[in-house]
């Protein structure tokens, strides 16, 4: 990767925040929130790439989180992250609301940071594609 890209790591047990951005720092500027309610308050000041964010969190859920933070900076993605069998029973209406990917606990840290360069990758096109189309809108303009 030839630019260090931003990532937002989101979950509620510290151990796990710290462990996921020690893992994740290597290839990425990582910020870190221990709820939805920081996370987004980080987002207001900082632009991201990916949201990395735990699904099964008090307030705000990383469902939740990730809607949020699409509205707040359209380009970011989103890796979601749970141990808990309730997303899948609810995969399909979640889907629709454009997760790029999911991660199930326990994960080893490889597939972490596999997903959020996949993520990371997803961010960047939303950028090029965006930008594509707005400058075709400036040349049909000018026409």
């Amino acid at each position: 990767m030839n630019e260090r890209l931003h990532v937002l790591v989101v979950d509620d047990e510290r151990p796990v925040l710290i462990t996921a951005a020690a893992v994740l720092s290597e290839d990425f500027r990582v910020l870190t929130a221990l709820d939805a309610t920081a996370a987004l308050r980080l987002m207001e000041k900082h632009p991201v790439d990916v949201v990395c964010t735990d699904f099964n969190m008090p307030g705000r859920n990383g469902i939740q989180l990730l809607r949020e933070a699409t509205a707040l900076q359209p380009h970011v993605s989103g890796v979601l992250v749970t141990g808990h069998a309730e997303y899948l029973e609810k995969r399909d209406q979640y889907d629709a609301q454009g997760l790029y990917y999911l991660l199930m606990k326990p994960y080893e840290p490889p597939r972490l940071v596999e997903m959020v360069q996949r993520a990371a990758e997803s961010a960047r096109l939303k950028r090029v594609m965006s930008s594509l189309s707005s400058e075709l809108g400036a040349r049909k303009r000018a026409l």
